[in-house]
C-alpha cells in the first residue's frame, strides 16, 4: 500500500490517470508563463528574476488554462504547479487537465503543493538527474484522494483562508530578517568609515586565487577546499555544510593557495562574486579553489580588512556601483585597486570588537527568527497534509 492509500482512507482513492488528461495544446499567441516553486504559475512579466526568452518562435510552447497544473522542473521537490491563468508554458513541462466533474481544482491545488504528494514524488524520483522532472506515467500512477465535492470545496475554502495568514507571518518574519542585516551592513558602512584611504594592494602581502584543473582531486577528506560555495553574502564566517576535501600533489601552485589563520577571501566568479570569508583555525591549511581569491593582510587586522571590503562602499566598487548586481567575475587586479579606509592598528582592533559585537546581536536575532520561520513553514504544511487527507475535522467539510 502506498503513502497516499495509508494516510487517505478515510475516503476513496483514484490513480491519478483517471482524474487528469495531458494536454498538449500549441500553436496559441499568448502571454509567457512559468512555474514558480510557491506560488504556481504566473506569467514571467511578473517574476523578479531573468527567465530565458524563446524570442519569437513559441509555436512549441503549451497552452495553459485556469484550473489546470502543471508538472514543472523538479517538481518532486515543490510539487505540481496550479494555473490560475491562460499562458504559454515551456515545452519541457506537462500540463494536465481535470476530467471528472467531481474534482475541485483548489482542493487540488493544496493537495499537489503539500508535504504527503512531495514525499511520494520523491519516491518515484529516485535516480532523476538534479533539474529533471517527474514522468507523466509515474504522475499517472499515483493514487489520489477523492473526497464528496462539498467536501473538497469546503476545505479548499478552510485553507485559502488560513494559509494566507500563515503566509503574512513569514513573509514578515523573513523581512526582519533582511531589515537585520540591511542594519547589520549600514553599521559596517559607518564604522569602517574612518582612517586613511589605501588601496588593498598596499595592506596584503599575498594576492592570489586556487589552481585550475584539481577538479578531480575533490572529495570528502584531505584538506578544506574552500569553494566559492562556502561563502556567504551576508556573514564573514565559512559554510562548513558544504566544505569539500581535496589532496593536492606537491608543488609551488599548490602552496601559494594554503590558507593561513586570518586570511581575507573573495568570491571571484559566479554568484557569489564579492562575496567575503576570513579563515580561522578550522580552515587553515586548506587551500583555496579558482573561484576564490586569498588576499593575506599585512600590517592590518585581518577582521578590519574582512569588514572592510564586505562593506557597501566596497562591494559598490568591485560591482560597479550595483551590489548583489550582475557582475560575475573580478579580477586579481580589480581586488589590488580597490580603496579602503584604514585607522591606526589599535583603532582598527577597537572598531572590530565593536563590529563583531554588532554582528553577534545580530546573529543571535536571525537564529531566533530563523527557528520561528521553521516553526511556521512546519506548521503551515502539517495544517495542509491534515485537511486535505481529512485527519483536521472542518465543520463544513462534514459529508
Amino acid at each position: 500500500m502506498s503513502l497516499l492509500e495509508t494516510l487517505t482512507n478515510r475516503w476513496p482513492s483514484q490513480r491519478a490517470r483517471f482524474l487528469f488528461r495531458e494536454v498538449n495544446d500549441r500553436g496559441h499567441n499568448l502571454p509567457l508563463a512559468s512555474v514558480t516553486r510557491d506560488r504556481g504559475v504566473e506569467f514571467r512579466a511578473d517574476l523578479d528574476i531573468s527567465v530565458w526568452n524563446p524570442g519569437d518562435d513559441v509555436s512549441d510552447y503549451k497552452r495553459v488554462q485556469p484550473g489546470d497544473f502543471v508538472i514543472g522542473l523538479r517538481s518532486f521537490q515543490s510539487g505540481l504547479g496550479y494555473s490560475p491563468l491562460e499562458g504559454l508554458v515551456s515545452p519541457a513541462y506537462t500540463v494536465l487537465r481535470p476530467i471528472r466533474p467531481e474534482i475541485w481544482p483548489g482542493y487540488f491545488r493544496h493537495l499537489l503543493k503539500s508535504e504527503l504528494l512531495i514525499s511520494r514524488l520523491e519516491n518515484i524520483a529516485q535516480g532523476i538527474r538534479q533539474g529533471r522532472t517527474i514522468a507523466v506515467e509515474d504522475f499517472n500512477e499515483l493514487r489520489l484522494p477523492l473526497p464528496p465535492l462539498v467536501t473538497q470545496r469546503a476545505i479548499a475554502d478552510y485553507l485559502d483562508r488560513e494559509t494566507p495568514r500563515l503566509d503574512a507571518l513569514i513573509t514578515a518574519k523573513r523581512r526582519m530578517v533582511e531589515l537585520l542585516d540591511e542594519h547589520f551592513r549600514a553599521t559596517v558602512f559607518r564604522v569602517t568609515d574612518t582612517g586613511a584611504t589605501v588601496a588593498v594592494r598596499r595592506v596584503v602581502s599575498r594576492r592570489t586565487s586556487g589552481p585550475r584543473g584539481w577538479g578531480q582531486l575533490v572529495s570528502s577528506v584531505g584538506a578544506p577546499f574552500i569553494r566559492s560555495a562556502n561563502l556567504q553574502r551576508d556573514d564573514l564566517e565559512l559554510r562548513n555544510d558544504v566544505l569539500a576535501g581535496v589532496d593536492p600533489p606537491s608543488s609551488v601552485e599548490s602552496e601559494r593557495s594554503r590558507t593561513r589563520v586570518g586570511d581575507v577571501l573573495v568570491g571571484i566568479t559566479g554568484a557569489n562574486t564579492g562575496w567575503v570569508g576570513i579563515v580561522g583555525s578550522d580552515h587553515a591549511g586548506g587551500y583555496v579553489s579558482q573561484h576564490v581569491a586569498l588576499l593575506r593582510p599585512r600590517g592590518v587586522d585581518s577582521r578590519w580588512l574582512a569588514y572592510s571590503i564586505f562593506c557597501s562602499r566596497a562591494q559598490d566598487q568591485l560591482l560597479g556601483g550595483q551590489y548583489g548586481g550582475t557582475k560575475q567575475l573580478l579580477g586579481l587586479d580589480e581586488l589590488a585597486e580597490l580603496s579602503i579606509r584604514v585607522p591606526a592598528r589599535r583603532d582598527q582592533e577597537r572598531l572590530v570588537r565593536t563590529l563583531d559585537h554588532a554582528k553577534r546581536i545580530r546573529d543571535r536575532t536571525k537564529a531566533a527568527l530563523q527557528r520561528q520561520l521553521s516553526l511556521l513553514s512546519e506548521h503551515r504544511q502539517a495544517l495542509i497534509t491534515a485537511a486535505v487527507t481529512g485527519e483536521l475535522e472542518i465543520p463544513e467539510a462534514a459529508a
